[in-house]
């Protein structure tokens, strides 16, 4: 069974990628949103990850490369 944080953190990306998939629908295309909620998605997914790999809090920021290299 999936920890219960990381499977909040899924939900939240699943979310955000949903949105994303909503806007694409919409016209005109606002490519810079859509680029943010899929950002968004990933980071939250890879938060997600991360708490399922046993690490218990990711930092609370927006830098990829960073909590990667933190953990």
């Amino acid at each position: 069974m999936v920890d219960k944080n990381a499977y909040s953190w899924f939900q939240f990306g699943d979310m955000d990628l949903d949105t994303s998939e909503l806007l694409l629908t919409m016209r005109p295309q606002h490519y810079e949103i859509i680029c943010y909620h899929c950002q968004q998605s990933a980071e939250k997914y890879f938060k997600g990850f991360l708490i399922f790999n046993g690490i218990d809090a990711p930092p609370k920021i927006h830098d990829l490369k960073f909590i990667w290299m933190k953990t």
